[in-house]
């Protein structure tokens, strides 16, 4: 009996949106933050003042990432997008705090 190997292709591949620098004027990036998400803009601003890198969303689409990743970046922050990665036990510690 022959054996076969197959690749499963998928079309949207989940990411991850990491804050890796609130750059100049983080107070803007809260705000930014804030308007995203919602509540407060204490807690917006410290999540931003974290020490980076932060993962502000994980495993999001195509729309939430264009929906997020263009308000943070006109406020002045560094994001990086990366292809989610999701913690399973045996593995190396998660990438991003």
């Amino acid at each position: 009996m022959a054996r076969t190997s197959s690749l499963l292709i998928c079309d949207e591949i989940p990411l991850d949106v990491v804050l890796l620098d609130p750059g100049p004027r983080p107070l803007e990036v809260a705000k930014a933050l804030r308007g995203l998400v919602g509540g407060g803009l204490w807690r917006a601003k410290q999540t931003v003042t974290q020490t980076p890198p932060v993962r502000l969303a994980e495993n999001v689409g195509d729309e939430v990432l264009s929906k997020w990743v263009g308000p943070l970046r006109e406020a002045g922050a560094v994001i990086e997008v990366r292809t989610w990665w999701r913690y399973r036990p045996g593995q190396t510690t998660l990438p991003v705090n």
